[in-house]
């Protein structure tokens, strides 16, 4: 449980907030549950920690600097949603004299991406995939994007980092519909000015104006490296993203471990040095955003966002073609062996399913164990269920010594029938009987005597034509019976 350090459970603040119980608690405040008494509704209080001893002065500073960083959030919730927006910033001095900055937030039912990755990995889930946690968090580097050219009232454009980007400040809601909520906007700001009141820089993370294990080098060596900007978000959504997909933060231990994790040149923390397995292009474009000098480094969330993306589709497409062909693909030669091997495979264009393979191939045979196998290509005919044209493919096959088995005759296609050059000798001699009787019976028909029929030697010629399309009849019926017996 923990613990209330401030001791306002119960108690009601600036007369409109009922305290109900402490939600969390982190380096720099403390978060409440409490019911806003006049909309009857649920509402977070974010309570501040800053250092107790300060001058009547240095209050009344810190105090109108909170103010307007409140403000400033307020107008950044009014423009991006995916911010939480403030409902009412106070400053309240406790009865033990504490001074206690406080915002109250809306309430939105969601679990921290902190709390989600622990629970993963406390059931024993895998991490997130590198495209669910894109997925996941492009809304936050979309509200990133707005925060860093944000247009203020007049006219104005500023660029508004975070500086204390982690998962414990990304808020995943339990609702579909809702986007991912970014907490703790500007806060980073209001812990610097803490610190410099406090008058001293310690290594107490309460006085911390950043999360150590999420700082950049910018953040913890400014001297060195410059002022904060939305480059050093970039930085802090690469750390964020690495963890989301290996399950542990990249950079941990004591705080000179960090230091000296967060500054080393020949270590930095990409998804590879943490144990992910992820494409060159992914791991180069986290290695350009986690560089320690930030002129190196992308100068945007955007341009970030874009190249990651972009990497990530290349990935995902490069495996699609190296994807063996599915199961349910149907060989028309079923004793070939389509072992593994590189394939090139004409499948593009819009609309492209999965192709039919019909395989025309000799049959394979095994080769001897004692002998390197050669290769040789076997040509592949990819009929595609759209009806494409179809393409041809080259597949390595091996090569082997043994001589190829021979196909059963009940698998051997049935050969055309073939006329023989004797049956086509007399199919044409018939023809020409046949054709000499018609014209004999014509000529009877159109030369008729008037003493009678047209007559040879007291042979009619309608009688010659008969006999010659017998003739013919009988010598095409022998040059079937011909055909027939080959």
């Amino acid at each position: 449980m923990v613990a209330d350090i401030f001791e306002i459970t119960g108690t009601t603040l600036s007369g409109a907030f009922l305290v109900e119980e402490v939600i969390a608690e982190g380096g720099f405040g403390v978060v409440y549950r409490a019911e806003h008494i006049a909309f009857r509704a649920k509402v977070a209080l974010k309570c501040l920690k800053i250092p107790g001893m300060l001058s009547e002065k240095v209050q009344a500073a810190f105090v109108e600097n909170f103010r307007e960083e409140a403000e400033t959030l307020f107008h950044l919730s009014a423009q991006i949603p995916e911010v939480v927006r403030p409902l009412h910033a106070d400053v309240v001095v406790l009865p033990c004299g504490r001074l206690m900055p406080y915002l109250a937030m809306e309430w939105v039912d969601g679990t921290p991406l902190d709390a989600i990755l622990n629970e993963r990995e406390n059931s024993k889930q895998p991490p997130l995939s590198l495209s669910e946690a894109v997925a996941m968090l492009t809304p936050v580097a979309q509200a990133l994007e707005r925060s860093h050219r944000f247009e203020v009232p007049g006219g104005a454009t500023l660029s508004i980092a975070h500086c204390d980007l982690k998962p414990e400040n990304i808020l995943i809601p339990d609702h579909g519909a809702v986007r991912a909520k970014l907490l703790d906007f500007g806060i980073a700001r209001v812990r610097e000015l803490s610190q410099s009141a406090a008058g001293k820089v310690t290594d107490s993370e309460t006085l911390r104006s950043f999360t150590p294990a999420y700082g950049a080098p910018e953040q913890w060596d400014p001297k060195s490296y410059g002022a904060t900007g939305a480059w050093t978000d970039v930085w802090a959504m690469a750390i964020t993203l690495v963890e989301c997909i290996t399950g542990r933060p990249p950079i941990e231990g004591s705080l000179r471990a960090m230091l000296s994790s967060t500054l080393d040149p020949n270590r930095r923390p990409t998804p590879r040095t943490a144990g992910a397995v992820v494409s060159d292009a992914i791991e180069e474009v986290f290695a350009r955003a986690l560089a320690i000098d930030p002129k190196g480094r992308y100068a945007d969330v955007p341009t970030f966002w874009g190249d990651l993306t972009r990497a990530i589709a290349a990935g995902d497409a490069q495996r699609a073609v190296g994807t063996p062909p599915p199961k349910h693909l149907t060989l028309s030669a079923p004793d070939l062996d389509l072992t593994p091997g590189p394939r090139s495979v004409d499948d593009s264009g819009p609309g492209a399913t999965a192709p039919r393979v019909v395989v025309a191939a000799a049959p394979r045979s095994v080769a001897p164990a004692t002998h390197e196998p050669a290769s040789a290509e076997v040509a592949m005919r990819f009929e595609m269920e759209d009806e494409r044209p179809a393409a041809t493919a080259a597949v390595a096959r091996p090569m082997t010594n043994a001589a190829p088995a021979a196909r059963p005759l009940a698998q051997r296609p049935a050969a055309p029938k073939v006329v023989s050059s004797k049956g086509r000798s007399w199919l044409a001699t018939a023809g020409v009987f046949l054709a000499l009787a018609l014209a004999l019976v014509a000529l009877d028909v159109v030369m008729r005597q008037p003493g009678g029929p047209l007559a040879v030697a007291g042979i009619r010629v309608r009688w010659i034509g008969a006999l010659a399309a017998g003739i013919g009849i009988v010598m095409a019926l022998a040059s079937f019976a011909s055909s027939a017996d080959d």
